[in-house]
């Protein structure tokens, strides 16, 4: 039972508003999903129709729910804010977000790099090998990128033996070959998703599907690349977001689900 208010002084419709909220947030009302009517909030939390309708309200204000007229009220993909203006590990940003990542694994070579990601990770001539890792990333099992990593064979031997459907890229390179990413320089272009890519990331490949083509060069403090990344961003649940004040620039990734 809520009472009048709570220990912060919020009103019985925004403690109801804050416990739908942390049920949404937690995955226990999943996105598309439709939550209990009115009646049954109002037995559930044993409050009256018009403090459901308040918290109603400001979850549908926050973009957390929506009202379909004559279905219900139904859980919108969220939207989750992460910061790009850092070297990031998506398996650690998950976790910070409070999401479970997980990956698949869809392939895990050891080739020859082509001209260009030779370049772009300044291999030797002696040594143009590189450990090719493709993974579907997930957040709580809902694909959100296709991503292609290329690591350098000799900064790297052995990587092949590693399981990355459940462990932490820049995990491995930091802690086990003493490599710590620094800095990076990414960028993004609007695509059609191609139809093996639209399969592979399970959105449907019946109708063309729009996503972001992402590329990412990651560094060592000293400028030293050490790791080449090709993904594929679903554009249903991701967009990015600018904020700008004066001459600074705060870039983030929006993810929803």
């Amino acid at each position: 039972m809520l009472g009048n208010t709570d220990s912060e002084g919020r009103p019985k419709y925004m403690q109801l508003a804050r416990i739908l909220k942390d049920k949404i947030l937690k995955q226990e009302y999943k996105a598309e999903e439709q939550i209990p009517t009115e009646a049954e909030l109002c037995e559930q939390y044993n409050v009256s129709r018009i403090t459901v309708r308040q918290a109603i309200n400001k979850l549908a204000q926050e973009n957390l729910i929506e009202r379909r007229q004559g279905r219900g009220t139904y859980v919108v993909h969220q939207k989750l804010r992460r910061n790009i203006a850092k070297v990031y590990s998506f398996s650690h940003d998950m976790v910070h977000l409070g999401l479970k990542p997980s990956s698949r694994m869809v392939e895990l070579v050891v080739e020859d790099a082509d001209p260009e990601m030779a370049e772009k990770l300044k291999l030797p001539q002696n040594n143009q090998r590189v450990t090719k890792i493709r993974r579907v990333r997930k957040a709580n099992d809902t694909p959100i990128l296709l991503e292609t990593t290329f690591i350098p064979e000799y900064l790297c031997p052995d990587l092949i033996g590693k399981n990355f459907e459940k462990g932490s890229l820049y995990q491995i390179l930091t802690e086990e070959y003493r490599l710590l990413p620094h800095h990076a320089e990414e960028t993004y272009e609007s695509i059609i998703m191609a139809r093996k890519d639209a399969e592979l990331l399970e959105c449907g490949s019946s109708r063309p599907q729009p996503a972001f083509a992402i590329q990412r060069v990651t560094c060592l403090e000293n400028g030293f690349p050490i790791e080449y990344t090709k993904a594929i961003g679903r554009g249903d649940l991701l967009t990015l977001a600018i904020n700008m004040v004066a001459d600074k620039a705060d870039f983030q990734r929006i993810i929803g689900f």
